[in-house]
């Protein structure tokens, strides 16, 4: 689904915000004052929006006006819409033919069109009905709600069928907002600052939840002291209030500390991650998640982020090399001389000696950690990642990914000697994307092989076609339904039905067990590491 926005904040309607909205991680990427902030604060702000139009029942009457009561954290009504002229908001969202396909017969809106005046909380709805020339006119008077359809009353019993947009509306209202300020510690009593609670309420809340009778919270919170465990090299952790809720009171393998001797870094963790574990919303939203953050820890932030996030994980960001590493796709935002901004899909593809500098590798070697493995793209860093997770490597091995088809062929040579000036600890791992055991890898493949020989490095070639056919039945089925299957050996995912998408992988690769890689390529591979 595409939503275009035009004449927000910054951002004028003469050049509107185009994005494609999937599952996943997207980043905004851009310097200070670039708008990166403000764009990622629109889903928070068009919020209550949103939730107005997640039940058919209120479209005809948005037709002609709905209040949406504001706009949160928002004083001043016209603070939302651009400076640089006199016109409000407008707000379309566009479905793709395959989203509207799998709805039919009944015809399904390819296009919402959301108009709200300058200086108001009013919003009137359009929409159209393909083919795109042809309007649904909607209001009280002549449509009437039946579940997800729309009735037009007097036009024959036509029918517009709203259930993929309300759960696009649905997930859109499902999201949580953490700004780049995180502090459990510093804020008194304070109990929200935006979607996070802070200070006292924040810790009451955690040492309610650990001793309280709610089972999945009280499991949730055991999963998030056992991630923050893992990403911070405990052996032990147990994190409980002191007995006025003031601070907290951590045992780091076995010996007491309060959470100021630990460090920001840890408390932003906890800020974090509690209330996302308990909403368990479509979309995180976080603004900076490298701020107060070593590199080693930012890509593991956000996939603990990610890991309790229903559809994806949204964040504005300085590190270029956080996004590449992270985000399956990367949006820059650029400010113009006239000091409003422009939004563009981020395609450049850089050198990987460029993407370790853009990375600060010279401050993962400071810690010791000189192993560099590249990867096909970002939908497999995040899931070797999981997998060396397990096997306690993930503090020791940097994964960099190569781009997929852009560098894997025979021009990868000249940038694996480059990187070799960095560190000479260099492995890689790539698909075969053979379709049967004994079929010869692709020409560019094994060109891209036969470069990595040249300049001394290891290739391993996965035995399988990709790392999705080493994903184990039961993992699958808990991740996404009973319907989904694991693939076989040489099976291509987009070829089964149901498929799940790539993007999902490493959700998947959580799910399973320690042990479940043994006796395979890949997971001697990894242990070799």
């Amino acid at each position: 689904m595409k939503i275009v926005i035009k004449n927000y904040r910054c951002f004028p309607d003469s050049a509107p915000i185009e994005l494609n909205l999937r599952d996943g991680f997207v980043a905004f990427v851009g310097v200070n004052n670039s708008g990166k902030s403000s764009l990622l604060k629109f889903f928070y702000e068009f919020r209550n929006l949103f939730a107005n139009l997640c039940q058919a029942q209120n479209w005809p009457q948005a037709a002609r006006q709905i209040a949406f009561g504001g706009f949160p954290s928002t004083f001043d009504l016209q603070e939302v819409c651009c400076n640089q002229n006199t016109r409000g908001i407008e707000v379309s969202l566009v479905l793709d033919e395959n989203e509207a396909a799998s709805y039919s017969p009944q015809p399904v809106p390819r296009k919402v069109i959301l108009t709200i005046p300058r200086g108001t909380a009013i919003c009137t709805l359009k929409m159209i009905l393909p083919p795109d020339s042809m309007q649904f006119q909607i209001g009280p008077e002549n449509v009437r709600a039946s579940g997800s359809l729309l009735v037009h009353t007097s036009d024959g019993g036509r029918v517009a069928n709203l259930a993929p947009l309300l759960r696009v509306f649905e997930d859109l209202t499902s999201t949580h907002y953490i700004p780049a300020f995180r502090n459990a510690l510093n804020i008194g009593t304070n109990a929200n600052y935006f979607d996070i609670q802070t200070g006292q309420a924040f810790i009451a809340k955690w040492q309610s939840i650990k001793t309280g009778n709610v089972k999945e919270q009280s499991q949730n919170l055991y999963r998030i002291t056992d991630v923050i465990r893992k990403i911070f090299g405990f052996k032990q952790l147990d994190i409980n209030a002191a007995a006025d809720n003031s601070m907290f009171q951590i045992y780091v393998d076995g010996h007491p500390y309060k959470i100021q001797e630990l460090g920001a870094g840890l408390a932003q963790f906890l800020v974090s991650l509690l209330d996302v574990a308990i909403k368990k919303p479509s979309y995180v939203l976080i603004d900076e998640p490298e701020a107060g953050l070593h590199p080693s820890l930012q890509l593991e932030f956000l996939t603990a982020l990610g890991s309790f996030a229903g559809r994806g994980v949204i964040f504005s960001t300085h590190s270029l090399g956080l996004a590449r590493s992270a985000a399956d796709w990367i949006y820059s935002v650029v400010r113009e001389p006239t000091g409003l901004s422009k939004v563009h899909p981020f395609d450049s593809t850089p050198r990987l000696s460029e993407l370790l500098g853009e990375l600060s590798f010279s401050g993962y070697q400071e810690l010791g950690c000189n192993k560099l493995l590249l990867v096909e793209g970002p939908k497999d860093v995040k899931t070797v990642q999981t997998f060396l997770r397990f096997l306690d490597k993930d503090a020791s091995v940097v994964l960099i990914p190569l781009g997929g088809s852009s560098l894997i062929n025979a021009t990868a040579y000249q940038q694996l000697e480059e990187l070799k000036r960095l560190t000479n600890k260099i492995t890689v791992l790539i698909d075969s994307e053979r379709a049967s055991e004994h079929e010869p890898l692709s020409k560019d493949r094994q060109e891209f092989v036969n470069a990595c020989t040249q300049a001394g490095i290891l290739c391993h070639v996965l035995q399988r076609r990709a790392i999705e056919n080493y994903l184990t039945d039961s993992a699958i089925k808990k991740v996404k339904s009973e319907k989904y299957r694991a693939l076989t050996p040489y099976e291509r995912l987009r070829e089964i039905e149901p498929a799940w998408s790539k993007e999902e992988n490493w959700r998947i690769a959580r799910e399973m067990k320690i042990g479940e890689l043994d006796g395979t390529d890949l997971g001697e591979f990894l242990k070799s590491l």
